[in-house]
């Protein structure tokens, strides 16, 4: 118990809250990595959009000769 009544409670706040900033300015921060759809991944991964809409591609292979009327050119935007 003589322990206890030696402790000082105001520095010993002081210095816990400074090291929780410094800890807090110090840490590292977070890699972001772009997860982009390919053929490979497309089914296997779930996307969420802006409005934390979740979705995902789906791959249907179509035969472009057959469809030419309805393919249209994009411009880049």
């Amino acid at each position: 118990m003589r322990f206890f009544n030696k402790i000082q409670i105001l520095p010993l706040m002081i210095s816990f809250f400074v090291g929780f900033f410094l800890v807090y300015i110090l840490k590292p921060s977070p890699m972001i990595i772009f997860k982009n759809p390919s053929l490979d991944n497309a089914g296997k991964s779930t996307y969420i959009d802006r409005n934390d809409v979740c979705f995902q591609y789906i791959v249907n292979k179509v035969d472009c000769d057959k469809n030419e009327e309805r393919i249209t050119a994009y411009p880049i935007q």
